[in-house]
């Protein structure tokens, strides 16, 4: 080849490479941008729960630190008895509870703890389960049963204890803006020192117990 060939050759490879360049970043202006559709979460919920205690309401906020992982703050409402007091009827159909002398109350229990998401990979994203733990600061209020409800309060006292909960459930997404969640929990919640009198023969020192907790979740 000679040399005025070969110069031609060169500029010939130069102009095809620069078209082709030139053609792949016009193709690639071109293409659509798929833009990432955010991940539904949980952004605060109302609950219900069930436990020997009774039941109860409350209300829990999440804190999203990563896509399996949040922090969940919570305060929960519940009333609270001696499973071995019962009801009685008398012929008029009033009830009365032989030996009550403490009507008792559990307000607030504030729930500080984690919440992680399980098998992501394995179910679909509608379903999401989760184990949750945290730490549980409680008081526990009681007014005397020979006071009506409502004045009673006038004479409330309150012992205060500190416990913490572990627990599994499940998410479930109803829409992206809401959904329904399931949560089994066991709480450690014992007294310090003595414990507090729902009937005159026994008093109660463990408020703990398993917690079934339904939810109705608000996502962001």
């Amino acid at each position: 080849i000679s040399a005025d060939n070969m110069k031609k050759l060169i500029i010939l490879t130069l102009f095809l490479a620069l078209a082709v360049s030139a053609y792949s970043q016009t193709d690639d202006t071109l293409k659509p941008k798929l833009k990432r559709v955010k991940e539904p979460q949980n952004n605060w919920s109302m609950n219900l729960t069930f436990s020997d205690n009774g039941f109860g309401l409350g209300a829990t906020k999440y804190f999203n630190v990563s896509r399996d992982i949040s922090i969940q703050t919570g305060i929960l409402f519940s009333g609270a008895k001696d499973d071995r007091e019962f009801e009685q009827y008398d012929f008029f159909g009033n009830s009365v509870t032989p030996f009550k002398v403490n009507r008792l109350f559990m307000f607030p229990i504030l729930n500080i703890g984690m919440q992680y998401r399980l098998f992501r990979d394995d179910v679909t994203s509608d379903m999401r389960p989760f184990i949750n733990f945290g730490v549980s600061p409680a008081a526990i209020v009681y007014t005397p049963y020979n006071e009506s409800f409502f004045s009673s309060f006038k004479y409330a006292k309150a012992k205060y204890t500190l416990g913490g909960y572990a627990g599994v459930g499940l998410d479930y997404m109803t829409s992206r803006t809401s959904g329904l969640s399931f949560n089994l929990r066991y709480y450690y919640l014992k007294l310090f020192g003595e414990g507090i009198q729902s009937i005159s023969t026994a008093e109660i020192k463990n408020f703990g117990g398993i917690y079934f907790i339904f939810s109705y979740n608000f996502v962001k």
